[in-house]
């Protein structure tokens, strides 16, 4: 008993000494202890065959960022490579423009300044979002300022000439496309500052109904009428100064007496074509010798041609006329009833759309027009009619070709690429060629394949009348 009244005696001592320090000082002097399950997680230990697997990849990803480094490093500089040579180019290109001749002929530039201007159509100005599209806005530029000295040339050769107008209607649009393409931004805030102004217009006008409505009928009007009297007075200018005698040469086609006929033909612009039933026999002929040959839905229906030609004309030709069961009923039946017959329609006020273009082509080129077909068989599946019996096909075009003779045209425009495909290896020499023309065999005729010139753009168009100007005149 006295050893262990010693030692509860001493325990409680020592116990009685943490309370009282605990009360006094806090946790800071209190016996420190643990608990079970608070000792901090360790993971364990990488083994030597886990640590050189990590190395290895480490060193595999460096060698692929290292292997990427490289190949972006040649690709920019066979980039650079690129660029020097589209620069060097385009620098060539811009000294061939630079050192171009700009004639003093009016003919001549008026050609010069068609090329150009197909050239800039096809090297339009484009958003420099990198350095190539800036190298070769370079050679746009170029070329453009080498246009635009042409248009002055041409305007103080002839400030009056109707070419000078489509030129320079040209130069204007490309000068706003410059300038959109190198100022894209102000450009956007332009259609936005302008489509902020029109809203705010627009809400005024709405809150002020009364002052609106007069507002919008008068400026309504002023820009209608504006629009009339420029119309009007740009058809005043245009049409030729020779109009009575237009209108006394179509008197010329309605039926005369028979004593007046010999010296109204003397007189007349127009040539039969058909002249002693040249054409309609011929075709009779030929429609009855392939009867038994040809498709029964093509040899079965009547052929047509034009029975008139036009003196000094442009003479378009196309493949053959379409298929409409109502033409029986309209076109004109030939004496055996076994063909149909038009005439010109040159110079009426009442022809169809399409004719009334071909007319306008040919008077920019100051010339008259006539129109004919290289085949007279309807139909509207021109594959199958060009494929059929050969001889039929053969035929068709000897009668064409004598016909293209007694029109004696100025030139002559094959449309689409059947016309060539038909008549292009035996009609005309591939290797006798000038400003985009060939020659028709046996005669001294300028011949041109283009597409329907009703369906060219202002650019194409006006390139082809310069061609037909250029060749014509020598």
């Amino acid at each position: 008993m006295g050893t262990f009244g010693k030692s509860f005696t001493r325990e409680m001592g020592k116990n009685t000494g943490k309370v009282v320090s605990n009360v006094l000082f806090g946790d800071w002097h209190s016996t420190p202890y643990r608990r079970v399950g608070a000792t901090q997680y360790r993971e364990p230990r990488k083994t030597q065959a886990e640590l050189r697997h990590e190395q290895r990849m480490e060193q595999i990803e460096a060698e692929e960022r290292l292997r990427l480094t490289q190949i972006q490093e040649q690709n920019k500089m066979k980039q650079k490579e690129q660029l020097l040579l589209i620069d060097t180019a385009v620098l060539q290109n811009i000294d061939k423009i630079a050192t171009l001749r700009i004639p003093n002929d009016k003919e001549d530039l008026i050609h010069l300044l068609s090329e150009l201007s197909t050239h800039l159509n096809a090297n339009k100005f484009q958003k420099e979002k990198n350095e190539e599209t800036k190298i070769r806005n370079k050679f746009t530029s170029a070329l453009f300022e080498k246009y635009e000295q042409c248009v002055l040339s041409l305007k103080s050769i002839d400030p009056e000439s109707l070419q000078l107008k489509h030129f320079e209607r040209i130069a204007k649009k490309y000068k706003w496309k410059k300038f959109r393409t190198k100022h894209i931004v102000l450009f956007v805030f332009m259609c936005i500052f302008g489509f902020s102004i029109s809203l705010s217009l627009i809400g005024f006008l709405l809150e002020n109904l009364i002052v609106a409505v007069p507002v919008i009928i008068g400026v309504s009007i002023l820009i209608f009428g504006t629009k009339f009297y420029l119309r009007n007075r740009k058809k005043s200018n245009e049409q030729p100064k020779q109009t009575e005698n237009q209108s006394s040469k179509q008197e010329e086609r309605k039926i005369i007496p028979v004593e007046e006929q010999v010296i109204q033909e003397e007189n007349s612009i127009f040539i039969d074509l058909n002249e002693n039933s040249r054409i309609e026999t011929k075709l009779s002929g030929i429609w009855n010798r392939y009867q038994n040959s040809v498709d029964k839905k093509i040899i079965e229906r009547k052929p047509i041609f034009s029975a008139d030609g036009v003196k000094d004309s442009i003479l378009f030709v196309g493949v053959n006329p379409s298929y409409n069961p109502n033409d029986d009923n309209v076109f004109v039946h030939s004496a055996d009833n076994k063909t149909l017959m038009y005439g010109s329609l040159y110079q009426l006020s009442d022809a169809p759309k399409y004719f009334k273009s071909l007319e306008q082509f040919a008077a920019k080129a100051g010339r008259a027009y006539s129109h004919i077909n290289l085949l007279y068989a309807r139909e509207n599946d021109r594959d199958l009619l060009v494929h059929c019996d050969h001889n039929f096909i053969r035929e068709q075009l000897e009668l064409t070709y004598d016909t293209i003779l007694k029109i004696n045209p100025v030139a002559i425009i094959f449309f689409t690429d059947y016309c060539k495909d038909l008549i292009f290896a035996h009609w005309v020499d591939s290797n006798n060629s000038r400003a985009g023309s060939y020659i028709l065999n046996g005669t001294n005729y300028p011949v041109f394949f283009s597409d329907d010139v009703t369906t060219l753009d202002e650019v194409r168009e006006f390139a082809l009348i310069d061609k037909i100007k250029f060749i014509t005149k020598q």
